[in-house]
């Protein structure tokens, strides 16, 4: 449980008149109780445009509703027409399917979407596919393949905001390697960079990965800090997914401390969260680990 939880890791009011554009003005804006609500307008009123499904999916992935997310993303795979909208949908479908733990059909969809954004010379595209597929040989164990991945992502990306994402990922890998403080060093960055972007969704993922980092530092005070603050940043933005990993790694920081009960507690939230949004590999783990307790 310990290595594979550490792996992680405001609209305006106006509301237009075409739903399809809302989901992606909500979506974008984090609002994703409002952007699912427009999106699901969006696939009833334009049952054959890609454009709707696509953000639907987006909108329940971000949610950490992969089920449903995989069925509209899968939907949108199937009319989309230009090779540029299958570069997006390709790599949102490989998100889907490695938060599902099937690492090998994930891997295939982000090695689609990475072969056009090539095709494309999109260098940002390219950037975060490479950074997708590190991800997977991270997950298969293979932590150098994992890195060098990453460091390729790094050299691609451009722009300062758009590099906390890949230093949170390398942040990981020394994390595993344990190297806590390049761990710590790298997930600092990532934070400052989100918080001055205004990403306060990656930031709170950050927050996260570094509670867990200071778990495996037995630095137990700024691991509750950063755990407790990144919950509660989550629980705003509505992420399911990341909910359930901080229940996680709050059991185990009072499994680390003793705190048997307390451990249990965090440990079923975490197990009943996974499995109600279809994150069947991470609630195994949880549920192995939650056995384990006496």
């Amino acid at each position: 449980m310990k290595k594979v939880l550490a792996s992680l890791l405001i609209s305006s009011g106006l509301v237009l008149a075409n739903p399809v554009y809302n989901c992606f003005t909500f979506l974008n804006a984090g609002d994703l109780k409002r952007a699912l609500e427009e999106g699901k307008k969006a696939v009833k009123l334009y049952p054959a445009d890609p454009y709707a499904h696509s953000c639907l999916g987006k909108a329940y992935y971000e949610s950490g509703l992969f089920d449903q997310a995989l069925e509209s993303l899968k939907r949108a795979e199937k009319l989309a027409t230009q090779e540029e909208d299958l570069m997006y949908i390709y790599n949102w479908i490989g998100g889907v399917l490695e938060k599902k733990g099937d690492y090998d059909d994930a891997l295939e969809y982000y090695m689609r979407s990475l072969s056009v954004a090539k095709r494309k010379g999109n260098r940002k595209a390219q950037a975060a596919r490479l950074n997708n597929i590190g991800g997977i040989y991270r997950n298969k164990g293979d932590l150098d393949r994992a890195l060098s991945y990453y460091m390729e992502s790094l050299e691609l990306t451009e722009k300062e905001e758009d590099k906390a994402t890949t230093y949170n990922n390398i942040a990981v890998i020394y994390s595993e390697k344990g190297d806590y403080s390049k761990a710590v060093e790298y997930l600092k960055k990532a934070i400052e960079i989100d918080e001055r972007f205004g990403n306060y969704h990656g930031a709170a993922q950050r927050m996260l990965n570094l509670g867990a980092t200071y778990i495996m530092m037995k630095d137990y005070n700024n691991a509750t800090y950063y755990l407790k603050e990144g919950l509660t940043r989550i629980q705003k933005v509505g992420d399911k997914y990341l909910e359930a990993y901080a229940y996680g790694y709050l059991g185990w920081l009072y499994e680390d401390l003793g705190k048997i009960d307390l451990a249990r507690d965090y440990f079923k939230k975490a197990y009943n969260l996974f499995s109600s949004i279809g994150a069947k590999a991470d609630a195994e783990v949880v549920y192995s680990e939650l056995s384990k307790l006496k």
